[in-house]
């Protein structure tokens, strides 16, 4: 039964040991395993810890100390980057850069671990998702000085391999490889959540290829790819609905049909971009007053701006992300 005394015996073993684990509950209160994970939920709502993710709680940032919020962060960096790669591999592809960034749990370059992770674990030696994981940490430990790979560390490491892992399947189809974009962009974002960092507004453009999203076309021509709703605003709803507790698909099923793109002139863009006190109208960063994600208009900002277009000829279908 779980009793306040409980709780409070829970919290303390949890925080002193920085370590959110139904086993060392078992061990400290000498408890089963359903009573010490039955201890968990109470621990999130009273804010000690936080929801599972991927087979792994964290304390929350109150009690989370430095040393404890950097390693974790190194260990769901390794686990992502690895996870990356993966996908990757299945994908026939090489990885933008750029996201490859986003991920990485070094200074050192995105080539070097592009080369080690997709060409020397996966394609050359056909390492599993663990085994990439463990052998990732292992070599930034000798190469970069990253925290040394202890048990917890890699207990950690499997757990979170255990919950994607899965055999090598060839994807080739492009509804597929969109879907699985969107749950990476939205994968992205909540990484820098758990670890309290900002989010690049670019990363859409990182994540998504071009060709993968609906584009239309200003009738006054023009080169510039303008996001209809903007990234930043984009953004800012995954990062909220992530905290209101959706899922990962969930958010890149509810997100997709907002990215969409009109090729317009510098000129019409600087009127979006710019102030009122430079004669714009200072929707850069967001929509116009009082616009709603469930009732609005997807192009309110270009209609606000009497810009005329013809939007795509393919609308982004409402799909579930079940990749």
């Amino acid at each position: 039964m779980t009793t306040p005394d409980l709780i409070a015996q829970a919290k303390a073993i949890v925080v002193d040991e920085q370590s959110p684990s139904v086993s060392l509950l078992q061990r400290r209160l000498r408890i089963g395993f359903g009573p010490a994970e039955g201890l968990m939920p109470a621990l999130e709502a009273f804010e000690v810890v936080t929801r599972q993710y991927d087979g792994l709680r964290r304390l929350t940032p109150r009690y989370e100390t430095p040393e404890t919020a950097k390693r974790a962060a190194h260990v769901r960096k390794v686990f992502e980057t690895v996870r990356f790669f993966w996908e990757m591999w299945e994908e026939g592809t090489v990885g933008d850069t750029r996201a490859i960034e986003f991920h990485k749990p070094t200074k050192l370059s995105n080539t070097s671990i592009r080369n080690l992770v997709l060409g020397d674990f996966y394609k050359q030696r056909g390492l599993s998702l663990y085994e990439a994981a463990a052998g990732l940490a292992k070599w930034l430990e000798l190469k970069d000085a990253a925290p040394v790979p202890d048990a917890t560390m890699e207990a950690d490491l499997a757990i979170l391999c255990a919950t994607a892992a899965g055999p090598f399947q060839p994807v080739s189809d492009a509804e597929t490889i969109i879907q699985r974009s969107f749950v990476r962009l939205v994968r992205y974002l909540l990484q820098t959540r758990l670890a309290s960092e900002g989010a690049h507004s670019r990363c859409f453009e990182y994540y998504l290829a071009a060709e993968h999203v609906p584009t239309g076309y200003g009738k006054n021509g023009g080169m510039h790819p303008e996001h209809v709703v903007p990234c930043a605003f984009l953004r800012d709803r995954c990062i909220a609905r992530l905290a209101q507790g959706a899922s990962v698909k969930e958010v890149a099923r509810d997100i997709r049909p907002f990215l969409v793109i009109v090729m317009i002139t510098e000129s019409e863009c600087t009127y979006l971009d710019n102030g009122p006190g430079c004669g714009g109208l200072g929707l850069k960063d967001t929509m116009p007053a009082n616009w709603d994600f469930e009732t609005g208009d997807i192009f309110a900002r270009l209609r606000v701006a009497g810009i005329a277009f013809d939007p795509p000829a393919i609308m982004t279908p409402t799909v579930a992300c079940d990749v």
